[in-house]
């Protein structure tokens, strides 16, 4: 190792510092000094001395070597600082040519009302929050406070959650106020709570009343507190077009009256009434309307079939009936303009006759009577049925497959798990939908172009199963299948199933994978279910 000259040290400059490899540490291959530094040999004791000075050598030359950094970062750390201050004081300056300066102000009121919470998320979060939008763009400059005080869109959904598990208080009504001041059309979603204290519940509802002519959607969960104030909107929503109610507790639905204020509701066209554990008769502009989703008993809808000429969706869920035949016996409902069905109970169908119905989607509850049923409800109304969601159990997969081969129309397919307790039938149901290579022309429903299977619980599809089905169909040459989308609660596919997948959409799949929120609100809308609901 060459050892430096004691002028080393006085000629230790910046250059050094620049490239400390200057200094040689290299050792002579051969060495004594060589062979220990490259081993675990044992120094003699005569050459402890001399491995001792070079190791304080260089102790000597780190010294110099820190203090020489010290220096250069007590000098670098004025020039970070007037560097940080410059290159603010640039980007201010490149602020004013930015384009925002420029963009109208409608345009820039669009691009902020894509950054509104969704309205699962804005449920989920059961609180108010100043963070997010549309609150948080009213701090970034006086220019974009000014545009989001003067776009009522921002500020249209009120959404108040009194859910015992909220985290904090809910939305204040100094806040609400000041929301229902900037804004035009109001969007009403409110959340009861029996376990809350029912006075600042009722102050809330009674202010945002005072607006009810703003009204254009009401979503609201009732308690027994809260379910007398109804009586005050007789006559004062003029605006209202979509109506959901529904009740916190069996007590505050018992107890509730009948629903009456909402008959004379001009612009109504939109009601969904959810009466888990009592039917509330309700009164509504029936004639105008467009669209329901009500559960009650069959004859109370056909009372309201038999009026709703108008309807073009309908989910009917029927509950609070027996076995007893009689409580079919209300003859045939005909619906000239019906073209989206869900029906909890498939006897209902044995009611109706839908002559331009276009989407069906069908709960099976008794296998024997659903076949036999929808395929007289299609011939009778002889109807142009192009797509069909089922909601079921994988033990219905032979009723399914029968299904199929009974209605061949149908080009979309649409199947919600309800529960996957039972791995082997869902693996089942996928293998019945693929296509063996040897017997193509066994496929079941080759004309499905639209192939979509969603899951409403925490289970999910089998990887390799579910992979197979979608490559089988889609290169046989006698299906029609040309896409397919998957609805699952979170992620779920494998990285090799994933890749595989990506392949088909390369060879022109339309492949559609959905996840949480937005595979959830995917389902509903296939049950023809209300997106917007306070129920969760």
């Amino acid at each position: 190792m060459h050892a430096p000259e004691p002028s080393d040290y006085a000629a230790f400059s910046t250059s050094a510092l620049i490239n400390p490899f200057e200094f040689d540490t290299n050792v002579t291959p051969g060495t004594r000094h060589h062979a220990l530094l490259n081993t675990n040999e044992i120094p003699e004791g005569s050459e402890i001395p001399f491995i001792l000075s070079v190791v304080s050598e260089t102790d000597s030359r780190l010294a110099s070597l820190d203090d020489a950094i010290s220096k250069l970062r007590a000098q670098l750390e004025p020039l970070e600082k007037a560097r940080a201050s410059l290159l603010s004081y640039r980007t201010q300056n490149n602020a004013i040519l930015s384009p925002l300066r420029k963009m109208p102000p409608e345009l820039l009121g669009e691009i902020f009302s894509w950054t509104l919470p969704s309205f699962s998320d804005e449920l989920d979060r059961r609180q108010s929050n100043l963070a997010e939008s549309p609150w948080v763009l009213t701090h970034v400059s006086s220019s974009w406070r000014a545009v989001a005080h003067s776009t009522p869109s921002l500020w249209s959904r009120v959404l108040v959650n009194y859910d015992a598990s909220a985290s904090s208080s809910p939305y204040p009504l100094s806040l609400v106020e000041a929301q229902i001041q900037r804004s035009q059309k109001l969007m009403i979603h409110f959340r009861g709570c029996e376990e809350a204290d029912s006075q600042p519940q009722i102050m809330m509802f009674r202010l945002l009343s005072q607006y009810s002519s703003r009204w254009e959607e009401l979503g609201v969960r009732l308690t027994p507190q809260l379910a007398p104030l109804l009586a005050d909107l007789r006559d004062r929503v003029p605006s209202l077009k979509r109506l959901w109610i529904d009740w916190t507790s069996p007590e505050s639905q018992t107890a509730a009256q009948p629903v009456d204020c909402f008959q004379t509701a001009g612009s109504l066209v939109d009601v969904g009434m959810y009466n888990e554990f009592h039917y509330i008769p309700v009164s509504l502009p029936l004639h105008q309307l467009t669209r329901y989703e009500i559960d009650a008993p069959w004859d109370k809808h056909v009372s309201f079939l038999t009026l709703a000429t108008n309807l073009v969706e309908v989910r009917i869920d029927v509950d609070f009936v027996g076995d007893s035949s009689n409580a079919w016996a209300y003859g045939t409902v005909e619906l000239l303009h019906l073209r989206r069905l869900y029906v909890s109970d498939p006897r209902v169908l044995g009611c109706l006759q839908l002559p331009v119905l276009e989407e069906l989607a069908l709960r099976i509850v008794e296998e024997d009577i659903v076949v036999q049923t929808l395929e007289s409800f299609v011939s009778r109304s002889a109807c142009p049925l192009r797509s069909f969601c089922l909601e079921i159990s994988p033990s219905d997969v032979p009723t399914m497959v029968e299904i199929l081969q009974k209605l061949s129309t149908i080009t979309q397919l649409i199947i919600m798990i309800l529960y996957l307790s039972d791995t082997d039938r869902m693996n089942t149901l996928l293998s019945t939908l693929t296509v063996s290579k040897f017997a193509e022309g066994t496929a079941v429903a080759p004309q499905l172009s639209s192939l979509i299977i969603g899951y409403e619980d925490d289970n999910c599809v089998d990887c390799v199963v579910y992979f197979e089905m979608v490559k089988s169909r889609w290169r046989a040459q006698n299906c029609a299948l040309k896409s397919a989308t998957l609805l699952t609660k979170g992620p779920c596919l494998d990285p090799d199933t994933f890749r595989g997948l990506h392949e088909l959409r390369d060879e022109g799949l339309d492949f559609f994978l959905v996840e949480g929120a937005d595979a959830r609100t995917q389902m509903i809308r296939w049950t023809c279910s209300t997106p917007w609901t306070v129920i969760t």
